[in-house]
């Protein structure tokens, strides 16, 4: 697109993508009523990527969206390749599937509202060197996925970094890329276009691989800010890190008293960014942990604690609501750093290939 063409279009072509892995009792409620607030704008699609789902979303679509598809409003893709949710991956391939000038993205239980679209083209309109985005201190951090961009800027960028394949910070990622492209925030202002449907951390993450992966998790108290934390997976691969609360490592010291000593861009933090990694087997006795120089041995204390020839003791954490907390803990620790990465290495183009995939589209 020709960003200094005098004979622009009054209205840009929005297109609003949702990916959608087993969220069809979000997506019935937004949806519809997405569409329908849109209806006076005109020139949009909505593309919905059906990502492996197996809850009844193609049955759905077909019986009770037709119309729309046939109005040409509503852009059903749909894949059966995925086994677990990959965000950057769906994300990228919906915005493939699109045709508009404006690509946004709107999560499955997300509202649009009414003027959306008026207010984006509007925004779009008076500057094209933008991207449309949450504040981050937004208390409704189910809306820091609405992001607005023009395609032609998503495409310079290679879309969303698909080495990221854990939770969180692909859209935050996203961001850093498109401020290094020359691009700048313009912060959605009216609270109507952000409202969401409110859901638990264990719907955010039921679909992802690590929530299926890891078999145990491990955890030693080393001190009042930080702990030590094994991920045993179900292929014979470990991680091991230590992880820090950053507000509280000074919590006994003098130097804490003054606010600038305990500002942390985030709340928890890993060990020199880096996990150990490795292999481990089980015995009768205990786990024995492999990496290329050395064998750790910990031996079973009880049927839920070992310890290490140090006499370290590790916890196994079997409450269900810890583990979800770890497992999240895990994958937005992992994503956080290669956002991190791509930042200081001022990384734009991320992916060789993007959003490739077997998929059907469903375009009348």
């Amino acid at each position: 697109m020709n960003k200094e063409n005098s004979n622009m279009p009054k209205k840009f072509k929005i297109s609003f993508c949702t990916v959608c892995m087993n969220r069809l009792e979000h997506l019935k409620k937004t949806l519809p009523k997405n569409i329908e607030d849109t209806m006076t704008y005109g020139n949009f699609e909505f593309v919905v990527l059906d990502y492996n789902s197996k809850d009844g979303l193609e049955e759905w679509i077909m019986a009770e969206m037709s119309p729309y598809m046939d109005a040409g409003q509503l852009i059903y893709v749909r894949t059966r390749v995925p086994e677990y949710f990959l965000r950057s991956h769906s994300k990228n391939v919906a915005a493939k599937s699109a045709a508009g000038d404006i690509i946004c993205n709107v999560d499955a239980d997300n509202y649009i509202g009414e003027g959306f679209a008026d207010y984006v083209n509007h925004e779009f309109m008076e500057n094209q060197y933008i991207y449309l985005t949450v504040p981050r201190n937004f208390e409704k951090k189910d809306c820091y996925g609405r992001i607005c961009v023009l395609r032609d800027d998503f495409m310079a960028i290679t879309g969303y970094d698909e080495g990221m394949t854990d939770y969180g910070f692909e859209d935050f990622d996203l961001l850093n890329r498109l401020e290094l492209l020359g691009r700048k925030a313009r912060y959605f202002s009216n609270s109507e276009f952000l409202q969401v449907l409110n859901h638990d951390d264990v719907t955010r993450i039921e679909n992802e691989q690590n929530i299926h992966s890891i078999n145990q998790i491990y955890l030693r108290y080393i001190n009042h800010y930080s702990s030590e934390l094994l991920y045993l997976f179900k292929n014979g691969v470990f991680y091991r890190g230590v992880v820090i609360i950053n507000h509280l490592v000074n919590s006994k010291s003098v130097y804490n008293v003054f606010i600038e000593n305990r500002k942390f861009l985030y709340p928890i933090s890993l060990q020199n960014n880096c996990w150990v990694q490795g292999s481990y087997i089980k015995s009768d006795d205990g786990i024995i942990l492999k990496t290329k120089n050395k064998q750790i041995l910990f031996t079973l204390i009880s049927s839920r604690k070992m310890q290490n020839r140090r006499g370290e003791v590790f916890y196994e954490r079997i409450e269900p609501e810890d583990f979800q907390t770890r497992v999240m803990l895990f994958s937005q620790i992992n994503n956080r750093i290669k956002m991190e990465k791509n930042k200081e290495q001022k990384i734009i183009r991320v992916n060789d290939i993007f959003g490739e995939i077997n998929a059907i589209k469903n375009r009348v």
